[in-house]
């Protein structure tokens, strides 16, 4: 069990999701009374963009957590409620945020990811904010727990936060900086064509139009899920919920390039 565990946190460590999820599946069926291999598991699925099979863990972990653990089970809901939001569900994301926010704050646990869920949608400064907010708290997460205590962080959330608060900045009317934002989180998250959709669009926006085209060619062939997707407006709009500003940018690219 304890050489699986381990194994299973190396596999995660080095992003190979397939075998983390694997060995966890041994240690869930060895130990299907423990809470915390449904946990790890989930985080797991949510890395590996698998939001479904994480909803059913999650679930899961819920139901095996002790009710007077409050720490486990609001870490437990923010953990649903970010699978929550890779499927698009976001009234129940949100509510599961607010759960979280309301046991962490019984058990004195301070915790920002409600304010991240519940932003996105309402724009300006305090959206941002919150974004920053949560990209920091994921940033310092204890993410995947080894045996030993040794943690991974949870880098794929402090990515998606960070991106949206850039998206929000370009929405409030500071483009140099939003691009410069961008530019960081790009360079971070080389596997991530979207900031770097959303880069082609400023950059083109801004007359930099060499530079736009460089940079939706590499989001476009160089990066395993693509661009076609950045093509749908209302995808774009009502599925990864760019703000107004950025869609418009990105329509006004598509149809003059």
């Amino acid at each position: 069990m304890a050489r699986d565990s381990e194994e299973a946190y190396l596999a995660y460590a080095e992003r190979r999701f397939g075998p983390a999820v694997e060995l966890l599946t041994q240690c869930i069926s060895a130990e299907p009374g423990v809470a915390r291999w449904r946990e790890m598991r989930a985080e797991v699925l949510v890395d590996g963009k698998n939001f479904s099979a994480a909803l059913e863990d999650f679930a899961s972990a819920m139901e095996l957590a002790p009710a007077d653990d409050l720490v486990t089970r609001a870490r437990l809901l923010c953990g649903r409620a970010l699978a929550r939001e890779g499927l698009g569900q976001w009234e129940e994301a949100l509510q599961d945020y607010r759960s979280g926010a309301e046991l962490a704050a019984q058990a004195g646990w301070v915790t920002v990811c409600v304010r991240a869920g519940g932003g996105g949608r309402a724009g300006g400064r305090q959206a941002r904010e919150s974004y920053l907010a949560s990209a920091a708290v994921f940033q310092q997460a204890r993410g995947f727990r080894g045996r030993n205590g040794s943690t991974t962080p949870r880098l794929d959330g402090a990515v998606f936060a960070s991106s949206n608060a850039a998206l929000m900045r370009a929405q409030l009317g500071d483009t140099e900086g939003a691009v410069q934002e961008m530019v960081r989180i790009a360079r971070r998250a080389p596997g991530s064509a979207d900031m770097r959709a959303a880069l082609a669009a400023l950059y083109w926006t801004s007359g930099r139009r060499q530079e736009a085209e460089e940079m939706w060619e590499f989001a476009c062939d160089r990066i395993t899920v693509g661009c076609v997707k950045y093509t749908d407006m209302d995808w774009l709009r009502r599925i990864r919920r760019w703000p107004p500003v950025m869609v418009e940018r990105m329509a006004d690219f598509l149809a003059l390039k």
